[in-house]
């Protein structure tokens, strides 16, 4: 019973953020992720170089140009200049962004946030 209540609750409030989160405040979360990477207190791959892989960078909205650039600049400084960074679109993570290098995943979504209390009251 308490596994469906929480479900339920969070359900709900994955509804009400996704409302709640326009456009603008979509970018200002990317500009949070971004500003935690560079001051270093959210780190893409732990010390590691992982040259060569590919990277990908999902978003709730698609980015500007700038982002883009932004992005693909810091992402690329930890795999190499050769790989490739693709972007896509996803609804489902309702704002922020998660990038997949290799087999790792950073994920700075709101879901991924929500997820992570949903795992907590249990």
């Amino acid at each position: 019973m308490r596994g469906q209540v929480g479900a339920l609750a969070m359900a709900a409030t994955q509804k009400l953020i996704g409302a709640s989160l326009d456009e603008g405040r979509q970018h200002s979360l990317i500009d949070e992720f971004f500003s935690g990477v560079k001051s270093g207190k959210v780190v893409v791959l732990e010390g590691e170089k992982v040259i060569g892989v590919s990277a990908e960078v999902t978003s709730a909205l698609p980015l500007t140009a700038g982002e883009k650039e932004v992005v693909k600049k810091d992402v690329l400084s930890q795999i190499g200049e050769q790989a490739t960074v693709t972007f896509r679109v996803d609804p489902a993570i309702l704002g922020g962004l998660v990038i997949r290098i290799g087999d790792k995943v950073l994920d700075g979504s709101v879901a991924g946030q929500l997820e992570s209390l949903r795992q907590s009251l249990y």
